[in-house]
This record gives C-alpha cells, sequence and structure tokens, in this order.
C-alpha cells in the first residue's frame, strides 16, 4: 500500500432510519483512493466500509477546502471551518454524482489534508489530454502591458468593431485591436465603469476620487480620437450628476419607453429617469439599504437589486418587496442565505421573450434559477467550485472568477438532458473587464508579478459532442478559427462602413508586447506597485469593489433596512426591514429545502504563468 494520509476524522453518514448524523471514521489516502474504515486497518485483509476515487477514468472530481453553513443546516456554526468536502461529477448521467464530508480535528489537519487531495487531483488533471481542453475554451491574450507601461484596468467596453474603451485607474484609453495600438483620451480621471446610452448617443461612466456619475457624448470620444495625433485635443465636457457620487455600480434601461438609471452608493440607490421636457435625467427615488448593492437588472417594468437579499423595485409607484417567493419552501436557503452569511452577488437573465423571462440568482454558495416572480423554475442548483468573486453571462456561457482561476459553466435549456458542461481555467489574479466584440466571449484582465495581460475568453463547449462522435479528443481544425485580425480586415474590406456585431466566433491573435501609447499623461516620480493581492483587490467586502463586483473600503453594513426615509422631494416607502433575521440572530433555523445540487461535466486547462 502506498499511504499518503491515515488518521481518523469524522464524516457525515447516513443511518439505518436514512437521517444524516456525524461518525467517527479512519480514513486512509491510498495512491489515488480514499478509503473509509470503521475500525483502525491493521491487516490488509480488512475491507473498507467505502472507498472514494479521486483520478476518474469519465469524470472529475472537485475538492472544496471552504463549505458554507448552508449545505448543513444542521451542524454548528463553530464546527464549519474544520469541513472538507470531496465531490465527484461524472461525464456521463448513467452513474450518479458523490459527496463525502469530512470534519477534522483541528485546522492544521483540515490543511494538510486539502493540500494533498488537491495535489492528486491537480496530477489527474495534468495527465488528461490538453487538446482536448483547448477544444472547449478559447482564451487568448489581446493585450499586454508590463514595467511602467502597464495600467491598473478597472473595464473595458466594444466601442466599434476595432475599438475597445479601457476604463483605468490612469484614465480613459482606446485599444485599437487592429493596430495594437493604445491611445490615451484625455478629460477624465479614473474609470471605473462604462455603459452606452444608445438612445442618447452617450456614454455613462463613473470617474473620479469621489466616484461622480456622468454622460459623455460619444461623438466628442470619438473626435478625441481622430485627433489623437495633435497636440491639443477636443475637451470630453462630461455632464456630472453632482446629487450621484460615492457610486460604486450602476445599470441603465428602458421602462415604459422611458430611459432610467439606477446608481448603487454604499447606503442606498438612486433612480434617476430621463425627461424629455427638461432634456435631463432627474431624481425619481431613493432608497437606503443595510447592505451595499452588489447588482442591479432592469426589467420591462421594474428593477431588481441585491443588497442583504433580492429585491424588486416596482416603477410606477417605487414600491420594493423581496423578490424571491416566501412561499416556494424550496427557496428556503435562498430566502434565508443571509443569516448564513451568504449574501447576493449576481443576477442574470437567462432566458427571455419569447420565452418566459427566467432568472439566475448567485450567491456566495450556489445559483438558483427563479421566473419573473421569484419562484423556483427548475430543480437544480448550481454549487461553485469556490469563492466566486464576479459572474458575467453570454448567451449561453456564465464565466464565474475566482482568486486565480475561471470557470465557463454553459447553462442549458429547460428541455436539455443532463448536467451542465464546464470548462475550468487557470489564470493568475483574474478580473473580469466587460462584454468582449466577439460574441460569447468576455475580457479578463490578469497580473502576475509586474505584468498584466487582457484575455478574451471565449466558451466553447458545444463542441464536446462532436468531438466525442469523432473519437478524438483533438480539434477538428488543426489551425483553429480565423484571428480577429484576419476577420475584421476582411469585414472592413467588403464593407468599409459596417460596424455591427460580428456574427461569427473568433479568436484573438497574440498582440505585440510593445504598444504606441498616444498622449498617455506623465507618471509620478515613483512607480506605484498596482499589483492587487486577492485580500487587497477584495478589501472589506468581497462582494464589491472598484469597478462592479469588487470591494468598497470600510465596513458598508449598515444595519438599516431597505426602503428608509430620504429626502422630502423624493417619493418615500418603507421596504421590509430586517426584524425576523434579528429576532433569530445566533440561532440557527432548520429550512426545508428539496432542491439538489447540479452536477457540472468539466474539462480543465492550465495557463502557462511564465508567458502573462
Amino acid at each position: 500500500m502506498d499511504i499518503l494520509l491515515f488518521t481518523c476524522l469524522t464524516l457525515l453518514m447516513n443511518s439505518r432510519r436514512g437521517q444524516q448524523g456525524w461518525e467517527r471514521k479512519y480514513v486512509v489516502l491510498d495512491g489515488t483512493k480514499v478509503s473509509i474504515y470503521d475500525s483502525e486497518p491493521r491487516e490488509d485483509s480488512l475491507k473498507p466500509e467505502e472507498e472514494f476515487e479521486l483520478c476518474l477514468p469519465d469524470g472529475e472530481v472537485t475538492i472544496h477546502g471552504a463549505v458554507g453553513a448552508s449545505e448543513l443546516i444542521n451542524t454548528a456554526k463553530s464546527d464549519i471551518p474544520y469541513i472538507l468536502k470531496l465531490e465527484s461529477h461524472p461525464h456521463t448521467t448513467c452513474w450518479p454524482g458523490q459527496s463525502l464530508y469530512f470534519m477534522a480535528p483541528s485546522f492544521p489537519d483540515k490543511q494538510r489534508w486539502v493540500a494533498v487531495l488537491e495535489s492528486v487531483v491537480a496530477g489527474s488533471r495534468n495527465s488528461k489530454d490538453k487538446v482536448e481542453a483547448d477544444a472547449k475554451l478559447l482564451g487568448n491574450s489581446l493585450l499586454k502591458l508590463e514595467g511602467d507601461d502597464r495600467l491598473d484596468i478597472n473595464c473595458t467596453l466594444p466601442l466599434t468593431d476595432q475599438i475597445v474603451l479601457v476604463g483605468s485607474e490612469e484614465g480613459l484609453y482606446a485599444l485599437n485591436v487592429i493596430k495594437n495600438s493604445l491611445t490615451h483620451i484625455p478629460g477624465l480621471a479614473s474609470v471605473f465603469q462604462i455603459r452606452i446610452l444608445k438612445e442618447h448617443d452617450k456614454l455613462l461612466i463613473i470617474t473620479g476620487e469621489e466616484r461622480a456619475l456622468c454622460l459623455v457624448e460619444i461623438k466628442k470620444v470619438k473626435q478625441s480620437l481622430s485627433q489623437s495625433h495633435l497636440p491639443a485635443q477636443p475637451d470630453l465636457s462630461p455632464y456630472i450628476f453632482e446629487t450621484v457620487k460615492g457610486c460604486h455600480l450602476f445599470s441603465s434601461g428602458k421602462i415604459e419607453n422611458g430611459t432610467c438609471i439606477c446608481a448603487a452608493m454604499p447606503n442606498k440607490i438612486t433612480i434617476l429617469r430621463y425627461n424629455d421636457n427638461l432634456n435631463k435625467f432627474c431624481i425619481k427615488k431613493e432608497i437606503e439599504t443595510s447592505e451595499p448593492c452588489s447588482c442591479i437588472h432592469f426589467t420591462g417594468y421594474s428593477i431588481i437589486i441585491g443588497t442583504n437579499k433580492f429585491y424588486e423595485i416596482e416603477m410606477k409607484q417605487y414600491m420594493l418587496e423581496e423578490f424571491l417567493d416566501k412561499n416556494d419552501v424550496t427557496l428556503a436557503s435562498a430566502i434565508f442565505a443571509a443569516s448564513s452569511h451568504s449574501f447576493p452577488i449576481s443576477i442574470i437573465q437567462v432566458t427571455q421573450a419569447p420565452q418566459k423571462d427566467e432568472y439566475l440568482l448567485c450567491f456566495h454558495e450556489f445559483g438558483v434559477f427563479v421566473d419573473e416572480h421569484g419562484r423556483r423554475s427548475r430543480s437544480e442548483d448550481i454549487q461553485w467550485s469556490c469563492l466566486p468573486l464576479s459572474f458575467a453571462y453570454r448567451e449561453p456561457y456564465l464565466f464565474v472568477t475566482y482568486f486565480n482561476s475561471l470557470d465557463v459553466i454553459e447553462v442549458q435549456g429547460h428541455s436539455a438532458l443532463g448536467a451542465h458542461s464546464y470548462a475550468h481555467l487557470d489564470i493568475p489574479n483574474p478580473r473580469y473587464l466587460g462584454p468582449a466584440i466577439s460574441s460569447g466571449a468576455i475580457y479578463l484582465a490578469s497580473s502576475y508579478q509586474n505584468k498584466l495581460r487582457v484575455i478574451c475568453c471565449k466558451g466553447n463547449l458545444g463542441q464536446e459532442g462532436e468531438l466525442q462522435r469523432n473519437g478524438s479528443g483533438r480539434s477538428p481544425n488543426k489551425r483553429g478559427p480565423p484571428s480577429y485580425n484576419e476577420h475584421i480586415t476582411k469585414r472592413l474590406a467588403a464593407s468599409p462602413a459596417l460596424h455591427g456585431d460580428p456574427g461569427t466566433p473568433h479568436r484573438y491573435r497574440e498582440a505585440r508586447t510593445e504598444f504606441r501609447r498616444d498622449k498617455s499623461p506623465g507618471r509620478r516620480p515613483h512607480s506605484v506597485e498596482r499589483e492587487k493581492s486577492p485580500s487587497g483587490r477584495m478589501m472589506m467586502d468581497p462582494r464589491l469593489a472598484r469597478s462592479p463586483g469588487r470591494a468598497l473600503g470600510g465596513d458598508l453594513r449598515l444595519g438599516r433596512s431597505p426602503g428608509r426615509l430620504m429626502d422630502r422631494d423624493v417619493r418615500r416607502e418603507r421596504s421590509p426591514g430586517r426584524g425576523f433575521e434579528e429576532q433569530q440572530h445566533g440561532v440557527r433555523q432548520r429550512l426545508h429545502t428539496s432542491s439538489g445540487r447540479t452536477p457540472l461535466t468539466t474539462v480543465n486547462k492550465v495557463w502557462d504563468q511564465s508567458s502573462v
């Protein structure tokens, strides 16, 4: 026997009556197999009570070093930090997945088990065919900056088929993906979020140390780019909303043919609506929040926000109520998630007209599918492999970033059978920036040492079935899809005036290391280390940050419920408070849950950190 670890652990087991309870067992890690014994295995003839294979020939195993309290509602909160979880995901639907919960006697024991188990699983992943992983996830470098040329990038936004706006701590830039040139657009300080208001031909931006919300005309941005070679460039002349400062997140949408903006600040949200008579946006409602708002979504008639819970704001009377249906007992773990410190992170619309609206509500530990009325729409939840930092959805792919990796999950339709397919990519310090020009793709920033790289990640999970039918793990096209430069050059040559979104998927070619930075502002005399550690980037609250999905500094939990009365000139509404949670503080409630966890079909790709 090649025993790697042997100790006495406490396992969550099913009793003869079908009830779960913790029992002390002897656990042996022998090679790639975890064996569980009732008594100490002094002889080789003793057969294990249960076995768990870490290296599946047709599946994947995930080691969870942190387990949420919502998974183990009958376990004392003081025991949660000592628990680890082993979970298997078979690629075939013929065999069910398997989960094992271990409670270590001490935290160092848990860390030792997690480290060894992860190394065994990682060795199995590295030994698999990497070509299959390449066929399932296209991750390509679009921009590389290092040394003094490095920027601290917060967000990106495609402006045309050639130009991508880049918001950074150093200001606003434009990346020409054909010329591989980066041009500074003067007139704005730090840029944290950008969005296009098509109806008004303007950009909505969070900028400056005060994190002010402002509007900039798109034509002035294009004029500045066209005159970037001149000594003096036209002023952007941003219109700043003086009453909306300290903004960390916003969204916009059309309701009843009127453009609305919802801006989030540390302790409130502000709703603005465009007034055609005054030709400007006017504040219609301000609502205090007990937690910083982490996500905003516009429907055709309301706004859904995530704070300590998910709330829906009806836009006629600006009435606010909880979004999840309390009468749906299968949603108990989501409705009371805040009591176990699992807060909303994101809300994603996965289906829309002509189908019924369906949303994926993402919490720290899991995601749940609901309809437009806040009722469960699918029996299975999605469970994240680690603590998520941000979410992005580019139909049909859900991108989930972690501290040093990325998961791409293909969200199946209602009629689809089997598990959600997903791919895994190891990326150092990933940060979601925004949607890419290509459909189904996003831009990520990855920082390593003193280098920063912008990566275009595109889901390609649909090739799995074709690869299996062909009986080969190699991509049918050895050369791969055409590069972006090849694709866009042909399009522009055929139709120079065309500026729609490219209709076909494509890969991005490796960008040149050297970039032209025109009119960039002077650097400070002392270089500033911009690399953010995971803890530094998340700061005090891992749910928010300088750009959407990242944290603001300071403790922003104010203990106030949404809907407190604000300014006299603003319409008032009082929302449900947090009385129930405060009354039940420190008491573990037994929740009625019938939802399961969705197994995921996995594939992994290792990102070469030496090339970052």
